[in-house]
């Protein structure tokens, strides 16, 4: 519940200060006493009081006094890890990670908001005890069923319990030895956790079916209501009257560049000179909505959605194939519905005016980033070449434009990490038949900078405008991480001479690691230190791309984000007032903002799992292979080696064949004098040695 009252918000922040200030415990009567609290403002300062104590702000002791949790070092916290005899939490407010000994969990499961009272931090960082639990998680998790050593069924829990858990027969529910299962825990005997299971996927052995439970556990929908499919058929196709108002650009050359796969072709491209020499970039965006009403069952079920979800052997959409590979979809020669962004760039590639347009269009070529790549290379065979012939001196045009952005970022100090995203080819059953990594080449780069081009124009055009609106944000990462990075940077050997505050540091880092065995280890590092970015009501800035305007306005088909900015947008256009406009959509931008940030986390974390379990998969035929691999990073709890395919497994410390290591803290392992023997970027041949594909888990051995 929040507090949106100025007078509540008042008593909240003055039952704060004063608990502070008195710095000890106070029973409620005399707290409202020394605030003076009114007889009228009494449910008011009970509501603040109640709220407080909710957020674990305020705790109240076994004898019913009121003191600040600040006051008691205590800090609220999700509970991440369950092992035997220890967990993990994290603080909400820091991101940072605490120790909490077995005897202090007090029953809290993994998913659970809890108050931690910190206890002194040691080698492993804070240390804490949980003192009450805030809010119990859903309490329901995945993991696969098996025998102990033993002969005891029990369930082998995928990431966030990391033991097994007994269960009984009873509870099995239909489930076989080697299934992928959802349980729920209950106290067994001696209060330990005991596993009852809710449901029983299949086997734990297939990629497939553990992406079935990544999708049931996320809570991720997918399967279309009836009252959304009907209004998706209902809405398909456009009449006469639909084009009244709208620029006619059927007759420009403009065309599309997407994957060979791609299906759901929400963006198409045109550029041309002006005759005073300027360019006029088009970005042509598909008018999804147009067809998705606000309020409908479409626009429902989109924004509980928030975006597309991509895994190896599927795409779980947020519109129904009949708009985003249909109406909405920009296929050739076809007239579609679309909201242009027309930017006249001056000869740096600076946009000095954006003009929105309502338009229709029609697509002249079908173009693929292959295709486009091989024409830029020189090798494309006399079939692209003819396919391509009506733009190839656009395609010549937009080459040089791309090209002169992209030295605009770079200057600018736009982050530039090292992608280790992964490809998989599945066979006729589902299974990956080859792994290797996504490699974007200059077609790719291209569309990604006209992309960038056009969000930074919305989005400037939105604050300038002060419309209500939802922007792409990303905040300064976190300085004392970066100050441990360049630490670790001078440690290495690297050469660097900056600083945490200076413009463009993630850039300037990883220019200065690019030609080092460690370019691999600065980046990941890197990317641990940044925050998350997110969207928001806020013209807040991009850190990462180093920009004050920055918006998602280019896939309304697959992020409920772009959807929203384009209604805005669209009745923007049609000259609707600034009043209105805040009237119609400024709690809409606000809401829109955070619940597309909850599902776009939620997709990322899907696709990463199931990521995990289809590597795992794809490895698990080469158990006692031997392959050449990386280190990736190194922990106190082993080391990752990364192979060329992106695949990464770790090797325990006690699998090595020196059995005194030491962590030196940074990126080694080191012998009993502290020479380095294993340090991130080397070479090392490993051994595959296992692969738990359930959880997404690999292991391995020095060959």
């Amino acid at each position: 519940m929040k507090i949106d009252n100025p007078h509540k918000k008042d008593i909240r922040a003055r039952l704060l200060r004063r608990l502070e200030r008195e710095g000890r415990s106070m029973t409620q009567d005399a707290l409202a006493a020394a605030l003076k609290v009114k007889k009228a403002d009494r449910a008011s300062f009970l509501m603040a009081l109640r709220q407080l104590e909710m957020e674990g702000e305020v705790l109240r002791t076994k004898k019913g006094k009121l003191k600040l949790s600040e006051t008691a070092n205590c800090r609220r916290a999700v509970m991440l890890s369950l092992s035997r005899g220890f967990a993990f939490a994290r603080f909400e407010d820091t991101g940072e990670d605490c120790f909490i000994a077995g005897r202090n969990i007090r029953g809290a499961l993994p998913g659970d908001t809890v108050l931690i009272r910190l206890g002194p931090e040691d080698s492993r960082g804070p240390n804490g005890s949980v003192t009450r639990i805030l809010e119990e998680g859903d309490r329901a998790y995945s993991g696969r069923i098996a025998l102990s050593p033993e002969g005891e069924t029990v369930v082998e829990p995928d990431r966030s319990i990391r033991y097994p858990l007994p269960i009984r027969r009873s509870a099995l529910n239909g489930a076989q030895e080697g299934d992928k299962v959802r349980f729920t825990l209950t106290e067994g005997k001696g209060g330990e956790p005991s596993a009852a299971v809710v449901y029983s996927f299949g086997s734990a052995d297939s990629a497939r079916i553990c992406a079935d439970s990544i999708v049931d556990m996320m809570g991720i929908p997918s399967v279309f209501p009836a009252a959304v499919r009907e209004e998706a058929d209902k809405a398909a196709g456009f009449t006469e009257k639909d084009l009244e108002g709208r620029v006619d650009l059927r007759d420009e050359l403009i065309f599309t560049i997407d994957g060979e796969d791609a299906k759901d072709l929400d963006d198409a491209i045109s550029l041309r000179k002006n005759d005073d020499g300027t360019l006029l970039l088009g970005v042509h965006i598909a008018d999804v909505s147009h067809y998705v009403r606000a309020g409908g069952p479409l626009d429902t079920e989109a924004l509980k959605r928030g975006t597309s979800v991509y895994f190896a052997d599927r795409v779980i959409p947020m519109l129904p194939e009949e708009l985003s590979n249909g109406a909405c979809s920009l296929n050739p020669h076809e007239d579609k519905l679309t909201l242009s962004a027309l930017m006249t760039l001056n000869k740096a590639g600076t946009c000095k005016e954006l003009r929105l347009v309502k338009s229709v269009i029609s697509s002249k070529i079908r173009g693929v980033y292959s295709e486009v790549n091989e024409i830029f290379a020189g090798t494309a065979g006399a079939d692209i070449k003819e396919k391509y012939k009506p733009a190839a001196q656009t395609l010549r045009s937009m080459r040089a434009l791309a090209k002169k952005l992209k030295t605009a970022a770079e200057k600018r100090g736009t982050m530039d990490l090292i992608s280790t995203e992964a490809r998989f080819l599945l066979d006729e059953n589902g299974v990956p038949a080859a792994l290797y990594p996504r490699v974007a080449g200059e077609a790719e780069g291209m569309i990604e900078q006209f992309m960038i081009a056009a969000n930074v124009a919305v989005a400037k055009y939105a604050r300038e405008r002060e419309l209500p609106f939802v922007y792409r944000v990303h905040d300064r990462p976190d300085g004392e991480k970066l100050d441990a990075l360049l630490e670790t940077m001078r440690v290495l050997g690297i050469p660097f001479e900056g600083t945490k505050d200076m413009g463009g540091l993630p850039r300037a880092m990883m220019e200065a690691a690019k030609d080092t065995r460690y370019a691999r280890l600065v980046s990941e590092r890197l990317l641990r230190c940044m925050a998350k970015a997110v969207y928001s009501e806020h013209p807040l800035g991009h850190y990462g791309l180093c920009l004050e305007d920055y918006c998602h306005f280019t896939s309304p088909i697959r992020r409920y984000p772009d959807l929203s900015i384009h209604r805005i947008l669209s009745d923007a256009v049609r000259g609707m007032s600034k009043a209105e406009l805040y009237r119609r959509y400024g709690e809409f931008a606000k809401d829109a903002a955070s619940r597309s940030t909850e599902c776009e986390i939620r997709a990322m974390n899907a696709e990463r799992s199931c990521e995990a379990c289809y590597k795992a998969e794809y490895m698990s035929a080469y158990i006692g292979k031997t392959f050449t691999g990386v280190i990736s990073s190194v922990s106190e709890f082993g080391m990752y080696v990364e192979l060329s395919n992106t695949v990464e497994g770790m090797i325990r410390p006690e699998s090595l064949p020196d059995k005194e290591l030491q962590y030196d803290g940074v990126a080694s392992f080191t012998d009993r004098k502290g020479r380095p023997l294993y340090t991130v970027g080397d070479e090392i041949d490993i051994q595959v040695a296992s692969c738990d594909i359930s959880a997404g888990r690999i292991g391995f051995v020095p060959a």
